[in-house]
């Protein structure tokens, strides 16, 4: 039965004071007396303490309840509570003081529970809620057991009155109570027929239980079930109350209540009857009133969803509705549009199937009368006629519709629309991605478009929202409302009374030791492992587990145990770990004794080929529908799943889900469990009222909703207050049961607690230690000590992109203190007239920390991004943790040098450890590493799979620091040199559906490159998966060419990482990294090397690296040579100039040269690309001369925009795949140019001094522009004399520095004899900024003469350009400038230079200098130099369209031209 106090549910303040009385009416049952006195006691002193917060009474600090209770009696004005407060102290002291005290009878128990029971009743309505309307005073029953397992309630409606034969019940004459109670889900069989004898014996056994009116004779007139067979619902009471009331019958004026009517049997009768058959009034309807159509009103909870959103689209454009299941996210949605009038809205999901849901509420809501008209791909409009209509239109489209083919086919069809808003349903599935991330930068205006985002589970998304852009509605939340509901709307029908609430139960299994996995978790994998025959090699296990649970045990209380249980719960869902487990376990179900005899098994995965397939068919639901027929009365089911019929599916019959799997996703666990949620209302079974989950892995289980209510309360870790408040309303509505000394015990708060630690650590690796949770509380209370550190860190780490924080770092000593926090808590629970000046402060001080803590742990994120990697490669024993200091300890110092921000030291860290949370550090890395270990059970393509996932957890620590992504990996080595591919061939995707996309690449090298002698050598090891990649490869040519029955995979692999595959670490942990990601935790041999100061020795001498290479590896003679070496190294501050910029010095090519001594065969390695081919930066003139005329120079991939192959990395000028074979002797090569996904082959002889143009499609304007050169006899602008960095030798800090010889220039006159304008920076580095000065003349040191001519000039960051606009402009004959300007030619009349700056502004030049790459060593090598720019010179007329005069010289085509245009206006976006 419920509990009395289920009224406490209604807030989260008395959640806790529910949890502790609940228990005392459970010891009630089990007659522990001694414990309800206890008990009742504890919760009599908590309302004491939260009535005085309630009314503002300050306690002393540490108050007995006895203090409490005289403090506070003199504000209460019911005598009768203070006096049931003395009672319950009275008893509960000698409980609490004395052994076996006498007080501890059943009656004083009984008593002391009505005691509090007023107590309560009084508090609640009077303190805590003041809308209930139910008297609750007179409701108290005595406890009885709970009846497990019990799913469903049967109401029945009866019609009785009192008799007055004896004459001294007047009031009672000619009235009748229509009244209605339940009957137990048993004897389905029974006569359940209206007025039936069972019903006639049944009812007034219920009745009485509420009856408290003594002496009255009541006789029973009528009863029949309150269900309505035209709509398969049950109704209420108080439906038949509101027909009686239409039809014009009243309630007799001397009986109180509701539930009396003046009025006879028949015309209760009779009421009954309309409601049954969908009437408002006893007699037909009249015309007049009957509407055409119900208008739909929102549920408070939808409306506060509309209100909240529309606040926090004022100042944001990003929105997250976190709602479960049932919430009307459709219907809300849609008013959210019309309120705000959004005109073009598009609506994305990952399930197509949801389509017609939305379609079917905007014709509920009424959308088209709005003005608004509805389309998709084959229902409503057509895309193509809403863009070019005026109509506001709400327009649904899939997003694998969208991605289609990379995002190339469908998607710019979409992009020319400016959205307004942009509705992500299903938002968790499939949005985090790449190719999600193009989509949505695609669709999304900056500025404009809104984004609402909805999703029941959305764990993997929160952390991108502000608290503010978040609206949560939970289960808690509904189930809470429907509470509330009853309480304070006795008489309306409850919205929300066909939600069932959820109850679940864990199981620990028998003899667990044998099938734990690294974490001590029951290992399902393990335990239902099947063997080559698709047999179960535990069976007698799995046999004996199904005996277990089907046999009675009043310890465990199985749910299959009695008959009883399995009579509630006929449909259930059992979650499997996998097909072939599953399709096992069918066999063994149908030969048990219990599930073969009385349930058909269903098998929705049987002919599945992978364990991912998530997609439901109509066939899944049909099979299960059949099974469960039109009567789930007369049948019983268990369906098998293991990912279908999870999300997005509604089998209403079903009344449990049962875990058999090892799911840890909170968001696939919560979408699976809640399944058994939908409602279900059947003549026979009655109304599920309950369901439950079942969970045979009580920690992981616990793990799971723990992080549930830890992310829906949005609870810090400050206030352990908050937590326990939140944990208890989720108890309090989701009881969490498991195995107690006493049978099944409900848990306690406190252990629920204890697996948030295990929550925020695996939140923690999930987010590659990006997430908040990796931190404590003394973040709130910083000493000016701590600010200053952090600025400091501030400065050497900058931010992390995770937290959008002010550009300026400044961290102020806040001094919150404890005191002062705690008074700020209580202080925004009074209201804030209330409030007094301390508590204002206090509140406000706190706003100011927790803004400021968002700010330092976006600071820290910066360190914390880096540990991961560092703590999976750590060579420390499995058994031992490691904690903060043992991690400082264990890296190297050269290795943290690579791995840590520059400039951030050991002693750095040691002094910001204590912000980190201890024991989320080391569970975290536990768990790291224990993934790593369990991947060693794996096969070992698998195994490499996972792996490459577990390393995208890892973050690049930071844009300049590449980590190689294993979808990079698998590009680059096999299109360069072939071999295995785990991606699709986008490689955009491991996986299509559920089908894994391995396949092998061949090329024309591959033969020679993958063969049982080879000896492949990764250059740079940093991670590991270049070396493993290669292994995998040659293993897969194993297993492939494996016709043996007897294959020993561990052989195979060992002998692959011993014989073939070598690796240069670049730092001692990369080494460990390397052979972490090799070989797991098996002891197998492998060869990676860490070769000190190797970067060094190249950068003197290619021999002598060569030569270290040689002796590390015994002079092993290498194949190939793969990998992705370091790009650049910073030049140290002493080697520049004061005022310039940090200059850096390439070192990619050195690792290239090296490979070039070292490899016998082939090398194929991926480095920054458009500089060294146009030959362009430091170093670079003769490597890429000599390199792109090399004969080894097989083929160059070359991507455009390196985002395409690094998102998120700073290079500028694009990425190259370069591939070399050391035995052809020929000067020609393939040249792949990859740009937005579009791949242009061409093979090239070898360039000679000439530069390559590095997108074949601009070749043959190039060759005609170069025939334009030749024919005038024209130079080039390369050969520029004045095209000089330090033309005048001014450096930029040289106003900094000079202060007293220069002034800010606003147009006054100069003396030009003696001054000059001069443009420069106002102060070195970034923030320098290039402004107009008066200086002297004999400032100028270098070249003073050109003072005196006109300069046509450009910013020399972006001389050609490229990147943005050049900033073209013309400086007078009285000017100098500094290093942000390069000067491309220099006049002596003003007319030469404005007739260069028209040739320069022209497209045809500006494409020109777009041929190659912008710094001074190649720009402008393909653009002509006319020499004489006089207005008689013979070539151009300045005065005319000069584009027209180049395209005639030229011989350009209009094609040409419109290219020419095209492209350099999309350079200028």
């Amino acid at each position: 039965m419920a509990s009395n106090f289920d009224f406490l549910r209604v807030d989260i303040e008395t959640a806790e004071l529910f949890s502790t009385i609940n228990m005392a009416e459970n010891n009630y049952t089990q007659q522990d007396y001694e414990g309800v006195l206890t008990k009742v006691r504890k919760v009599a002193e908590n309302t004491a303490i939260l009535f005085a917060n309630r009314v503002f009474i300050e306690l002393p600090l540490h108050s007995t309840f006895h203090r409490t209770l005289q403090t506070i009696k003199s504000y209460i004005k019911n005598k009768a509570v203070v006096d049931a407060f003395f009672e319950i102290k009275g008893h509960g002291n000698n409980s609490a003081h004395e052994l076996n005290p006498k007080d501890a009878t059943q009656e004083n128990a009984l008593k002391s529970l009505k005691l509090v029971y007023m107590i309560l009743v009084w508090f609640v309505t009077e303190y805590v809620d003041k809308q209930i309307k139910v008297s609750l005073y007179e409701n108290f029953l005595e406890p009885k057991a709970q009846e497990r397992y019990t799913t469903a309630e049967r109401k029945f409606i009866y019609v009785q009155t009192v008799n007055n034969e004896s004459g001294k019940f007047a009031a009672y004459e000619g009235a009748q109570k229509i009244g209605e109670g339940s009957i137990a889900s048993d004897d389905i069989e029974a006569d359940l027929t209206p007025n039936s004898e069972f019903l006639r014996k049944i009812a007034p056994k219920r009745i009485k239980q509420y009856m408290t009116t003594a002496g009255l004779h009541f006789e029973l007139g009528w009863v029949e079930l309150a269900y309505k067979k035209s709509t398969k619902t049950w109704f209420h009471d108080h439906d038949v109350h509101e027909v009686l009331k239409r039809s014009g019958i009243k309630h007799p004026k001397e009986l109180a209540g509701n539930e009396w009517f003046k009025t006879d049997l028949e015309t209760a009768k009779e009421a009954i009857k309309a409601v049954k058959n969908g009437r408002s009034f006893i007699s037909d309807v009249p015309a007049e009133y009957i509407a055409d159509k119900t208008d739909i009103i929102l549920r408070p909870e939808q409306n506060a969803a509309v209100e909240q959103t529309q606040k926090t689209f004022k100042k944001k454009d990003r929105m997250l509705w976190n709602a479960k299941m049932r919430f009307g996210k459709t219907l809300t949605s849609l008013e959210l549009i019309k309120q705000e009038g959004f005109q073009r809205v598009l609506i994305m999901t990952h399930r197509p199937v949801v389509r017609d849901s939305w379609f079917e509420d905007y014709k509920k809501m009424d959308m088209a009368n709005a003005g608004y008209l509805y389309g998709s791909v084959d229902e409503g409009e057509k895309l193509s006629t809403l863009k070019k209509g005026d109509n506001p239109f709400i327009y649904f489209a899939s997003i694998q519709l969208l991605r289609y083919k990379g995002a190339q086919t469908n998607l710019p069809e979409f992009t020319d629309i400016d959205w307004d808003l942009i509705i992500i349903d299903e938002a968790h599935e499939g949005t985090q991605t790449e190719l999600s991330d193009t989509v949505m930068k695609a669709l999304v205006k900056e500025g404009h478009t809104k984004i609402l985002e909805l999703s029941g589970t959305p764990f993997n998304l929160l952390d991108q929202f502000a608290p503010e852009q978040v609206y949560t509605w939970d289960y808690v939340m509904e189930q809470q409302a429907k509470l509330k509901w009853d309480l304070e709307n006795p008489d309306l029908p409850n919205p929300y009374e066909q939600l069932p609430e959820v109850l679940m139960y864990t199981f620990e299994m028998k003899h667990k030791e044998k099938f734990t996995d690294e974490n001590k978790a029951f290992n399902f994998r393990e335990f239902f492992r099947v063997d080559d025959k698709g047999e179960l090699v535990y069976k007698a296990d799995v046999r004996r587990f199904l005996d277990n649970i089907t046999n009675p045990n009043s310890d465990t209380n199985y749910p299959f145990s009695t008959r009883e249980y399995r009579d509630e719960l006929r449909h259930t869902l059992w979650l499997m770990p996998g097909v072939k487990e599953a399709n096992a376990f069918e066999r063994l179900l149908t030969e048990h004794p219990v599930f073969g005899m009385d349930y058909k098994i269903v098998n929705v995965v049987r002919n599945d080929k992978s364990d991912n397939i998530l997609d439901t068919s109509e066939d899944d639901l049909s099979k299960v529908r059949q099974a469960i027929t039109d009567d789930p009365s007369q049948t019983k089911t268990i369906t098998l799943t293991v990912r279908r019929l999870t999300t997005g599916v509604n089998i209403p019959e079903w009344t449990a889900v049962m875990f058999l799997s090892n799911t840890s996703s909170s968001m696939n666990y919560l979408q699976a469990a809640f399944r058994a949620q939908t409602p279900f209302s059947h003549e026979k079974l009655g109304m599920k009222k309950r369901c439950y989950i079942f969970d045979f892995a009580p920690d992981r289980a616990l793990a799971v909703m723990a992080e549930s209510a830890q992310i829906n309360s949005g609870v810090g870790k400050k206030n352990t207050q908050q937590q326990k408040q939140a944990m208890s309303n989720l108890l309090n509505f989701l009881p969490i049961l498991g195995k107690g000394d006493n049978g099944m015990q409900p848990f306690d708060v406190d252990r629920m607690l204890t697996q948030i630690k295990k929550v925020y650590a695996e939140k923690a690796v999930r987010s590659g230690f990006e997430d908040d949770s990796l931190y404590n509380d003394h973040l709130l209370t910083l000493t000016s000590d701590d600010a200053e550190r952090f600025n400091k860190l501030s400065a050497i780490v900058g931010k992390t992109q995770k937290q959008k924080t002010p550009t300026k770092v400044t961290v102020n000593k806040n001094g919150l203190t404890n005191e002062e926090y705690d008074k700020a808590e209580r202080g925004k629970k009074k209201p804030p007239r209330e409030r007094s000046q301390e508590e204002k402060e206090a509140i406000e001080k706190l706003k100011k920390a927790r803004k400021q803590q968002k700010t330092m742990i976006s600071i820290l994120r910066g360190v914390s991004i880096r540990i991961p990697m560092m703590i999976y490669g750590m060579d420390v024993d499995l058994s031992k943790d490691i904690t903060i200091e043992d991690f400082i300890k264990e890296v190297d110092d050269e290795s943290w040098k690579e791995f840590m921000p520059s400039g951030f030291t050991k002693e750095m860290f040691k002094e910001i450890t204590k912000y980190y949370d201890a024991e989320v550090f080391i569970e975290a890395g536990r768990i790291i590493r224990q993934r790593a270990k369990s991947f060693d059970s794996l096969d070992f393509i698998e195994r490499a799979e996972e792996i490459a996932t577990l390393f995208g957890s890892f973050k690049n620590p930071d844009k300049e620091t590449v980590l190689t992504p294993w979808r990079v990996v698998n590009m680059q080595i096999a299109k360069g040199i072939g071999g295995l591919n785990f991606y699709d061939d986008n490689f955009e995707s491991m996986t299509d559906g559920a089908k894994p996309n391995l396949h092998w690449v061949d090329t024309d090298v591959t033969e020679s490159v993958y063969h049982p002698e080879t000896k492949i050598i990764d250059i740079n090891a940093k991670t590991g998966l270049y070396p493993l990649h290669a292994a995998m490869s040659l293993y897969y040519q194993y297993v492939q060419n494996n016709d043996d029955n007897y294959f020993d995979a561990d052989s195979v692999y060992r002998g692959i990482l011993e014989n073939n595959i070598y690796a240069i670490a670049k730092t001692p942990m990369a080494k460990t990294i390397t052979e972490r990601t090799l070989a797991g935790y098996k002891k197998f041999k492998t060869n990676v090397a860490y070769i000190e100061n190797f970067s060094n020795t190249l950068k003197s001498s290619i021999e002598e690296g060569k030569k270290q290479v040689e002796e590390t590896f015994a002079k092993v003679k290498f194949d190939v040579v793969i990998g992705n070496p370091p790009y650049q190294e910073v030049t140290t501050g002493l080697m520049m100039k004061k005022g310039q910029q940090q200059s850096v010095r390439n070192v990619f090519h050195e690792f290239q040269l090296v490979a070039d001594q070292v490899s016998r065969k082939y090398s194929c390695l991926i480095y920054p690309g458009g500089r060294w081919i146009q030959r362009s930066g430091k170093g670079m003139a003769d490597f890429g001369l000599k390199q792109i005329n090399s004969p080894h120079l097989l083929e160059i991939i070359y991507y455009q925009q390196a985002s395409e192959v690094f998102k998120d990395v700073a290079i500028s000028d694009g990425i190259s795949v370069v591939v070399k074979d050391y035995h052809k002797k020929n000067d020609g090569f393939q040249f792949n140019f990859i740009e937005n996904g579009l791949e242009e082959q061409v093979s090239l002889c070898a360039p000679g001094d000439k530069l390559l143009v590095l997108n074949p499609k601009n070749s043959r304007i190039v060759e005609k522009i170069e025939a334009f050169i030749e024919n005038n006899e024209l130079h080039l602008i390369s050969n520029s004399e004045v095209l000089n960095r330090a033309l005048f030798k001014i450096e930029s800090d040289f106003a900094e520095r000079n202060p007293d010889k220069v002034e800010i220039y606003n147009g006054q006159s100069l003396d030009y004899k003696n001054q000059i304008k001069l443009l420069t920076n106002d102060k070195s580095g970034k923030a320098g900024r290039a402004t107009w000065f008066i200086a002297d003349r004999d400032a100028i040191k270098v070249n003073s003469h050109l003072i005196d001519k006109w300069k046509v000039v450009v910013s020399s960051a972006n001389a050609g350009g490229q990147k943005r606009d050049n900033q073209l402009e013309i400086l007078d004959n009285h000017s100098a400038f500094g290093r942000s300007r390069i000067a491309l030619k220099a006049f002596d009349s003003e007319r030469e230079a404005q007739n260069f700056y028209k040739y320069m502004k022209s497209y045809i030049i500006r494409f020109a200098f777009l041929m190659t790459d912008e710094s001074l060593s190649s720009l402008g090598k393909y653009v002509p130099d006319l020499i004489d720019y006089s207005s008689e010179n013979n070539i151009i007329d300045f005065e005319d369209d000069i584009d027209l005069q180049l395209k005639k010289l030229m011989k350009l085509s209009e094609l040409e031209m419109e290219y020419i245009k095209e492209y350099v206006d999309n350079f200028k976006k």
